[in-house]
């Protein structure tokens, strides 16, 4: 239990990790410390047989409506949550990149390293309609945190761990039930491509 906690702490704050060791060998390529990080992460994965990553999703159907559900809460609640990238650069990365690799990171291979510790994998009754598991709150925990990598710790940036807190909370109990983050995928980028619409009307609205 403790070397999987250790990795999965490890894995959720590779990219701060990563990003100093490049710095130590080229400050100029830390611009591109997320494009490593992918590269860290995909030859990381070979090497946890249980991942979610590679997957073909289970209860699919059944999965459907949560799914349903937590896109069109995205649509709505992205539209507060602060976040306004700036430059074409940095907004692809943020809708597309950062999402598609922190959900590799955190429901592809965190979340399924500790399920697979017998007391944090077992699930129970959450809100009377879907079940959680200890895995699900410790991922969803770490991914919160691990924000503080990007941003630095201050009331905004407490409000993007809280969003991240609860969004991990029904991104985990979907790449659970599912053993896949085929449905998470969507759900993230859904989330991080409508904060940055509304983010570019409110710039647009105020110009």
């Amino acid at each position: 239990m403790l070397i999987s906690l250790m990795v999965a702490v490890l894995l959720s704050f590779s990219y701060r990790i990563l990003e100093r060791l490049i710095g130590l060998w080229s400050p100029k390529q830390t611009r591109y410390t997320v494009y490593y990080w992918g590269i860290l992460l995909m030859a990381a994965s070979f090497f946890f047989q249980n991942n979610y990553i590679f997957h073909t999703p289970h209860h699919i159907i059944k999965a459907l409506p949560v799914f349903l559900v937590v896109l069109a809460v995205n649509v709505v609640i992205s539209r507060n949550s602060g976040y306004r990238p700036e430059g074409t650069f940095h907004r692809l990365n943020f809708m597309i990149t950062y999402p598609v690799l922190e959900e590799i990171a955190f429901r592809g291979l965190v979340l399924p390293l500790l399920v697979q510790v017998p007391l944090l994998g077992e699930s129970y009754q959450f809100l009377y309609v879907t079940e959680i598991s200890l895995a699900v709150l410790l991922t969803a925990f770490l991914f919160a945190v691990s924000h503080l990598q990007y941003y630095r710790l201050n009331r905004q940036s407490m409000i993007f761990m809280a969003y991240a807190f609860s969004g991990g909370l029904f991104l985990g109990i979907i790449a659970q039930f599912t053993e896949s983050i085929l449905l998470t995928l969507p759900l993230h980028i859904t989330f991080n491509a409508t904060a940055v619409y509304y983010a570019s009307r409110t710039v647009s609205a105020g110009a």
